[in-house]
């Protein structure tokens, strides 16, 4: 597990592993899944694309925290971060 960037949503702007490789329970600006708490180390692949599914209603993605960044695009933001995104790139 990577020590930043969101497993949910692929978002730089969060450290999800601490010093001692524990997770911060920091929560996501952009999908609002919380570190420790919505997934952890121990999380599934499966598990993780149902909490990106759950952000992702009806294909709507929403920055949860106040205004999305200019021009952002999250299936971008995923696929930079290694997610793969072929369920989404067609909306």
């Amino acid at each position: 597990m990577n020590k930043v960037g969101c497993l949910v949503c692929g978002y730089q702007e969060i450290t999800v592993l601490d010093e001692f490789n524990e997770t911060t329970f920091e929560i996501c600006g952009c999908c609002g899944c919380e570190a420790g708490y919505s997934y952890d180390q121990r999380t599934s692949q499966e598990d993780l694309e149902k909490l990106r599914d759950y952000w992702s209603i009806d294909n709507n993605f929403k920055f949860w925290r106040g205004e999305a960044p200019k021009n952002w695009n999250p299936i971008r933001q995923m696929k930079d971060s290694g997610i793969d995104v072929s369920k989404y790139e067609n909306f």
